[in-house]
């Protein structure tokens, strides 16, 4: 049983510690590569806080411009398929909404996100229309809440084309601190730490049949979105329902198609790590006998709000270079706060 949806992947984008493009950011995954080095940042105790960071990004480079540094060249590889297919016809590419999937922080000095859009958009030189592009400020879910936007825009005709980006950085003192104070960063003290990392990732979406026969990376199928009533903080302990319901939600359109491959945002804290196994224990009927779960942040360091759009990336890159371990692949996420999301996808099949 083949599935296919009737929003496709058509342009891919992606920066990492270990990538600078899609195609390199999903092998180095693939290859188990991870580039983990000691920070200027101290914790508490006076050691070095070890992050995984984009090495070509200077170190006096922090906040705002750090965050378009990553995401404009994301978005310009993106949208390249776009801009190729106007121009080679001739014309000049109409601009693209953008949607932008950000840390659930506000910068009090923009916070509304519109410089940070500006600045994205102009570095980039890909054709943005800023009037019809947003914020998605929702932390780590903030991806799938994007993507479940722009699958609205396309289905009812409102735009041909969205793109999505997703970009954040722990390398920001203030939020390190935080974190270290949590016992939330890995490390001998801390039993559940991740290691922090940055990065951007983009996806650009389309219609299928208003995109005609260009090529396509894969589609989407469902995409969920819920909120989780005990998340991180709470005082009764999480029963995984928000990721329930947003999983089925993504897989209620499978029918009885079964999902050979899972990538989550799981790390090395347990709480992250026990909500999936709840979520997907009561999903497992949708699951094939031999699936696989891959948690890629473990390698790359925790993306944040990017990390939605790079898994997506992840998933269409692995059908792209036939390294997948099924046609159809579900992504989850989870932010710190309420805001859960799963996208299910298909690969595309020719004929």
């Amino acid at each position: 049983m083949t599935l296919r949806g009737d929003v496709v992947v058509v342009g891919l984008g992606a920066r990492i510690a270990t990538g600078l493009s899609a195609l390199t950011a999903a092998m180095s995954v693939r290859a188990r590569k991870s580039f983990v080095r000691e920070s200027r940042f101290v914790d508490r105790a006076g050691e070095p806080i070890a992050l995984a960071t984009v090495s070509s990004i200077g170190e006096d480079v922090v906040g705002r411009d750090r965050l378009a540094l990553l995401a404009a060249p994301a978005l310009a590889e993106a949208t390249a398929p776009w801009v190729r297919r106007f121009e080679s016809r001739g014309h000049a590419p109409p601009p693209l909404p953008l949607l932008l999937a950000l840390p659930a922080e506000v910068d009090p000095l923009d916070p509304r996100g519109v410089r940070l859009l500006a600045a994205v958009a102009e570095r980039s030189g890909a054709p943005i229309d800023l009037a019809r592009s947003k914020v998605v400020a929702q932390g780590r879910a903030g991806g799938a809440f994007a993507i479940e936007s722009a699958v609205a825009r396309l289905s009812g005709g409102e735009d041909e084309a969205v793109v999505v980006v997703g970009v954040d950085s722990h390398f920001d003192p203030d939020r390190l601190e935080e974190l270290d104070r949590a016992r939330r960063l890995h490390g001998p003290s801390a039993e559940n730490g991740f290691i922090p990392g940055e990065g951007a990732a983009a996806v650009l979406l389309a219609s299928r049949r208003r995109f005609g026969a260009d090529p396509r990376h894969g589609s989407i199928v469902g995409v969920g979105t819920e909120r989780e009533p005990r998340p991180l903080g709470s005082t009764e302990p999480c029963h995984a329902l928000g990721m329930t319901l947003a999983a089925k939600r993504a897989i209620a359109s499978a029918g009885a198609a079964r999902i050979g491959w899972a990538l989550t945002d799981v790390v090395g804290e347990r709480h992250r790590v026990d909500e999936w196994l709840y979520a997907s224990g009561r999903i497992q009927s949708s699951f094939a006998e031999d699936l696989q779960h891959d948690a890629p942040l473990m390698l790359t360091g925790d993306l944040g709000a990017a990390s939605a759009p790079l898994l997506v990336v992840l998933a269409c890159v692995g059908w792209q270079t036939e390294c997948a371990p099924g046609d159809l692949a579900i992504v989850a996420v989870h932010s710190d706060g309420p805001e859960r999301g799963a996208v299910l996808l298909a690969r595309e099949v020719l004929g």
